[in-house]
């Protein structure tokens, strides 16, 4: 693949890339902050209806503990005079109280007396068949023990769900000894449910748990107990609704709750994140095609064309021809050089001055790759963003690599190879420096014959070492995690290598295959393993182990 195909690839890729990670994170961030707070705004919703439904109870509690503490009271229970009914036990008196119905009972647990009023009519009704005629001593709602006994809360009966408040009946002083029990109820029927709903300015429905009357509250009921009383469930994408789970007075489940909200907040929330992929994309798409465009400009077309004069001189052995550079940066200077050195292999006639040539040229184009190195370290600190920091830091280590292979050769008395065990300790030292890797918590070890390779099979095998060792060293070992990274390289009869880069880490994702993944550095590994006409295979037990074999290329076939 041309160059220029390969960057625009890149820069596709990579854009892509970026806007699925920020659409992901997106998501998680905000969808999650907007479902938080369409949670939190009903978790509020049946709080206030609890809350609500506790301030009647509590109202219950207070009028009963008022009869219950009051003489005329302690009296009655006692003697059942007719004189208190009439003045306390109409059924006005009753509406006036919001009391549905009023129960006193002896010691003995025997019905002294019941009162029962439709609170909006004003009329009597009769009393619930539970509490006539008489309750054992022992039921738990006569069961006070003391003076200050009290149990209020909710009870089932046949003809619904009750509030009720039972008080011992005491002297006005609160004093004892106790002689009774009086009971106070106020219905949970729709119409109470109704008030709430009025109250809390929300819609409320409620449910038996042991007889739920729509599917909305038996689904909710599989799910709700006494350890979790209360869920929160969206029921479509237009409505969410909330449920509180109500024991009676002996700890039982007994009513639930609903409150249903429309979702508006899920709604908004989809809406901004329909502007900010809109967002994203447009500005990507903008980023890529100007980043595009100046790298088209002021690199691509000009290596390009730096690329096919040196073809050509390459093709014909004229080195009385010379590349053309317009500019003044560092391509413009790389063709000067390249020029300069043309000059002098034309008028070098000597196998030692030749020699000195390319070994000249190996300087120089070492240098020029580290002014290339140099210059992406100084762009790299232009940017905050992390992903764009990584790539310039791959794009470093790969261009060190084979500026490593450079000043080898120009350091060698035998321009025909590289000692490839020297080259690859030097390449890793390299290596550990720009990742900052601790000594300490990564062990690399270094197995390699003594060989020497030719410039068209140590570059890329150098560039192999890179992308593996680089990889290790940022994905095998998270979180400070210990272990070894081994690189082998071994020769049958100075033919056939065979090259294990292996780590002891967490392991190469099962769910996906290294010969179509996305990511850069596995592609360019399989493109050169592919250039040496070898073998790859991965083995991921016990880590990951990535196996190459092949045979030393002959010099002149270069890499694509």
């Amino acid at each position: 693949m041309k160059l220029r195909k390969k960057t625009i690839a890149i820069i596709g890729l990579t854009l892509l890339g970026l806007i699925v990670l920020l659409y992901a994170f997106s998501q998680i961030i905000l969808m999650g902050s907007f479902t938080q707070l369409e949670q939190q705004s009903t978790q509020r919703n049946i709080e206030r209806a609890k809350n609500a439904l506790l301030d009647n109870i509590n109202r219950l509690d207070s009028v009963a503990g008022d009869w219950a503490s009051w003489d005329e009271t302690y009296n009655f229970i006692q003697n059942g005079n007719e004189a208190y009914i009439r003045s306390n036990l109409d059924p006005s008196t009753l509406a006036n109280l919001k009391v549905n119905y009023v129960l006193f009972y002896n010691t003995s647990g025997h019905l002294v007396h019941g009162s029962g009023a439709d609170i909006e009519k004003e009329q009597i009704i009769q009393i619930p068949g539970f509490f006539q005629p008489d309750l054992s001593p022992n039921n738990i709602i006569l069961n006070h023990s003391d003076i200050n006994s009290s149990i209020s809360g909710i009870i089932i009966l046949p003809e619904g769900p009750m509030l009720i408040s039972s008080k011992p009946i005491l002297k006005s002083e609160h004093q004892g000894p106790v002689k009774g029990t009086i009971i106070m109820l106020n219905f949970l029927d729709s119409a109470e449910i109704e008030r709430l709903s009025r109250i809390t300015n929300s819609s409320l429905s409620l449910s038996l748990f042991n007889d739920p009357d729509t599917s909305d509250f038996r689904s909710a009921i599989q799910i709700l107990s006494k350890e979790k009383p209360m869920l929160i469930q969206p029921l479509s994408n237009d409505i969410i609704a909330g449920y509180l789970l109500l024991n009676d007075i002996g700890g039982t489940p007994a009513v639930v709750i609903e409150t249903k909200m429309p979702r508006e907040i899920h709604k908004q929330g989809e809406n901004t994140m329909r502007y900010l992929v809109l967002s994203i994309i447009g500005v990507g798409l903008v980023f890529g095609l100007v980043t595009i465009f100046l790298l088209e400009k002021n690199v691509l077309s000009r290596l390009a064309l730096l690329n096919s004069n040196m073809s050509a001189i390459g093709t014909s052995g004229d080195h009385s021809m010379r590349v053309s550079m317009i500019g003044n940066d560092e391509l413009s200077n790389m063709a000067k050089e390249i020029n300069r050195m043309l000059e002098e292999l034309e008028k070098a006639d000597e196998a030692e001055k030749k020699q000195l040539l390319l070994k000249e040229i190996y300087h120089r184009v070492k240098n020029n790759l580290q002014i290339v190195i140099s210059l992406l370290n100084l762009q790299s600190q232009k940017t905050n963003d992390k992903n764009v920091i990584e790539i310039f830091r791959d794009s470093q280590n790969r261009i060190r690599s084979m500026a490593l292979i450079h000043e080898k050769l120009y350091n060698s008395r035998d321009l025909a190879g590289i000692n490839f065990k020297e080259y690859i300790h030097d390449l890793t030292y390299n290596l550990l420096h720009s990742y900052g890797v601790n000594p300490g918590r990564i062990n690399l070890k270094i197995d390699i014959d003594e060989v020497i390779l030719n410039l068209d099979t140590a570059t890329p095998c150098g560039l192999i070492v890179t992308e593996l060792v680089s990889n290790a060293f940022k994905h095998a070992f998270p979180a400070d995690r210990k272990g070894d990274v081994h690189i082998r390289f071994f020769s049958v009869n100075n033919e056939k290598y065979t090259m294990i880069i292996s780590d002891n880490g967490i392991g190469f994702p099962e769910d996906i295959d290294f010969r179509k993944t996305t990511t850069l550095g596995l592609q360019l590994v399989t493109s050169l393993v592919g250039q040496l006409d070898g073998t790859i295979e991965l083995d991921k037990r016990g880590g990951t182990e990535f196996k190459i074999e092949f045979k030393e290329q002959r010099t002149g076939k270069g890499i694509k």
